[in-house]
Formats: structure tokens, sequence, C-alpha cells
């Protein structure tokens, strides 16, 4: 339950960011570009959430934590977000991380990337589909009184917050897709967070690309 109270505080509108880029430039191989910016402790700048690190060791540890994963880490950046760029009444210290990971076998994603993402591959295709999780009424229910108090009082202020997700493919291929806006050699998906408490139904999205 504490996983789903800190997993609620940082999707508050205002304090959380977080935009994934994934390239595929040919079945097997690609990038992964992930920014986000989250809470931090009051003495430190360690991430108030578990699952979204700021230091690149910690994210390192996170990566290789799955057997047979050859993903490489590059390119990190962390800063501490100054004053002015932040008016959030519940978290005075936030920071933003970027970073990238080459991967070689696209399977080696799964168990790495923000919710759940399994991938199937095929000589000239991939599906890939993402489950993210949805916090509703049972959560309260299961909370405890503070617990409930916290998620009554963040969920109010989900207005306009999102989760950013953008797929990158070559142009000559083709790509389907249940959620999002599918263009020329890209594919672009957004979580308005109120869903994420609201429709139990949103939380699944699929989509495969034929490459040629």
């Amino acid at each position: 339950m504490f996983r789903i109270v800190c997993f609620l505080l940082v999707f508050c509108y205002g304090c959380f960011e977080y935009e994934e880029t994934i390239l595929f430039r040919k079945i097997s191989s690609g990038t992964v570009e992930i920014a986000y910016t989250v809470p931090l402790k009051k003495d430190s700048n360690e991430s108030l959430v578990k699952f979204l690190p700021t230091s690149k060791e910690e994210i390192l540890t996170s990566v290789k934590k799955k057997s047979n994963n050859n993903l490489q880490v590059r390119d990190f950046t962390f800063r501490e977000l100054e004053k002015s760029e932040t008016t959030d009444m519940y978290f005075k210290r936030k920071g933003k991380v970027s970073y990238k990971l080459d991967f070689e076998d696209p399977t080696h994603l799964e168990g790495v990337l923000i919710g759940t993402f399994t991938i199937k591959t095929k000589p000239r295709s991939i599906a890939v589909k993402r489950d993210f999780p949805n916090l509703t009424d049972n959560a309260i229910l299961d909370s405890s009184a503070g617990e409930k108090k916290i998620i009554a009082e963040t969920s109010r202020l989900l207005r306009e917050g999102k989760i950013q997700f953008k797929v990158l493919f070559p142009k000559d291929s083709e790509c389907s897709s249940n959620r999002g806006f599918i263009g020329l050699g890209n594919l672009m998906y957004q979580i308005p967070l109120q869903e994420t408490l609201e429709n139990p139904e949103s939380k699944t999205w699929e989509y495969k690309i034929r490459f040629f």
C-alpha cells in the first residue's frame, strides 16, 4: 500500500513529469530515452519515488536486475530544479533526470520500463503490450486513515497532468495501435492522470509495427 500511495503522490499535478521515447532503428535494436521530474528528500538528492531513482548507480542496479540483460545506460543527467521552476505546495525540492538505454534485443526492456512492457517479435514485425496501474476506490478502501486523506487530497489535484510516450520507427514501416496518434514514422500516446484513478479500462496499450 505504501507503494500505491507514493505512486499517487508522484502523479500529483505539478509535481511529476514523465516522458519516454522508444526508437526502433530496426526490429532488434534501438534506444529508449527517459526523462522525469520527481520530488526529493529534504536532506539529500534521493528520490521520494523508489522506482524512479535520481542516481546513475541506482538506475544501473535496477536495469541490471533482469537476467540476460545487455542494456547500456548513457547520457545520464540530473539537476535539482530551481525554486523559481516549481510552485508545488507539497514538495519543496524536485529533481529532473534524463538518460538513454541502448538495446540490441527489445525483450530486454521487459521489467525495466514504467508499468509493464511485453513484446513479441516475428521475423518482420513486433507486437508490444503496455499495462499501467489504475488507482481506484479499492486502493482507498485498503488504506489507513492517513493514507486515505493523502489519496483524497492528491486525487483532487489531478486535472491536467499526463504521462507522455512516443515510439519512433523507420518511415517505411506500418504501425497500428489501439490508442494514441500514428504519424509518419511515429506513434504518440498520452495518459491523462485522472484516468488512472477513474477509468479501469484505460490501462492497456497495444501496438504493432511491421518492418519492410
